[in-house]
């Protein structure tokens, strides 16, 4: 016996899109792959007329999206989060294509809420959103024009999450949200610097990699209790050691 995604956890994420017409189409295809959830960051409003002309008939996606001015915001109650790139790099990676990654979320929705994040149409995502990503995935392309069309891509993802069936699994992992592991990273960040293994300076470079490594980990809310457990007690050491009050 197989099983599909639940399509009703996933969230089709698009940052600061540049064109309406392009989150209308986005619309659409998503409809097609029965997806319903649009999150719109920064960008053109779902709202302009514009993105109405190309919808075609999934005009109800268009009237219940919302929207964020952040990132950070827009995916502070999904467990997990995914950021699509067209672009290789030691800190964009390891990059899944549409199919693995679709394997891998069949179960995960079971219990867990799930962004599908695209970058706008010029630039795509920086470095700092998608280390706020918690698994990366990169459209197979030709080498000599990679370059695709927003609505093209999110279709690509959708059809695979879609059509996408797995083994009957018995276990499903309920994650921590994002917002409960950026909480668990800023305080990270603020120990490792004041333990002096991270230069105050520059604490993103590091930071963006173990981001990567807990992210692959799939943090489960007991693992990041347990995390900010192990940072408070490095705290109140360090304190101890200089004597703070």
């Amino acid at each position: 016996m197989q099983e599909g995604i639940r399509l009703d956890t996933i969230f089709i994420l698009l940052v600061r899109p540049r064109f309406p017409e392009n989150i209308g189409s986005v619309a659409r295809a998503m409809k097609n792959m029965g997806l319903s959830r649009l999150v719109i960051v920064g960008g053109v409003s779902p709202f302009h007329r514009n993105a109405y002309k190309l919808a075609s008939g999934a005009y109800e996606i268009l009237e219940r999206a919302e929207e964020f001015p952040t990132l950070k915001e827009a995916i502070a109650e999904l467990e997990c989060v995914v950021g699509t790139t067209s672009r290789m790099g030691k800190e964009r990676g390891p990059l899944l294509t549409p199919r693995e990654l679709a394997k891998k979320l069949v179960p995960l929705s079971k219990r867990n809420r799930i962004g599908i994040v695209f970058g706008s149409e010029k630039e795509g995502l920086t470095n700092e959103e998608l280390s706020l990503c918690h698994l990366y995935t990169k459209i197979p392309t030709s080498d000599s024009f990679p370059s695709l069309n927003l609505a093209q891509a999110v279709m690509i993802l959708c059809y695979e999450l879609f059509q996408t069936r797995i083994p009957v699994s018995t276990f499903s992992p309920r994650l921590a949200s994002s917002m409960e592991i950026e909480r668990m990273f800023e305080h990270m960040e603020k120990t490792l610097i004041d333990i002096g293994f991270l230069e105050a300076k520059n604490p993103k470079r590091i930071m963006r990699t173990l981001r990567r490594l807990f992210g692959r980990t799939q943090l489960e809310e007991r693992d990041v209790r347990i995390l900010q457990g192990i940072w408070s007690k490095v705290d109140w050491i360090r304190k101890q050691v200089r004597g703070d009050p």
